[in-house]
């Protein structure tokens, strides 16, 4: 379907790519109807100032989700790098190898994430 900018920035605004959704569209009436639906909200997020598409606004909110993954204290860390609990009980109750290496896999964690 071909499209005007402004259908493409109105559909943008909601998917995040208005171009293809468009062309995957059943029929011509329900991207004209998408439109109609958001265009008052786009004209507001664009009165607004500093306007992001819907993908830049994904992207954005991914990059703070990184962001808080990437800078989480020492302790959250510690806890994402120790190996699932349920392991850890198969390995001590098999004892043996499977217990020292668990113990290992536990004291390395433990060594690279101090506490502190």
């Amino acid at each position: 379907m071909e499209l005007t900018q402004r259908q493409l920035d109105v559909l943008n605004h909601v998917v995040v790519n208005g171009q293809e959704w468009a062309d995957h569209a059943k029929k011509e009436a329900h991207v004209l109807a998408k439109i109609a639906k958001y265009e008052s909200d786009y004209d507001e997020a664009v009165a607004k100032g500093d306007y992001k598409n819907r993908k830049q606004r994904d992207e954005a909110e991914e990059k703070v989700k990184q962001d808080a993954y990437d800078n989480a204290p020492y302790t959250e860390k510690r806890r994402r790098s120790y190996p699932p609990i349920g392991d850890q009980l198969d390995a001590l109750w098999k004892g043996g190898d499977d217990a020292e290496a668990m113990k290992a896999i536990v004291n390395k964690v433990k060594s690279d994430n101090p506490k502190g």
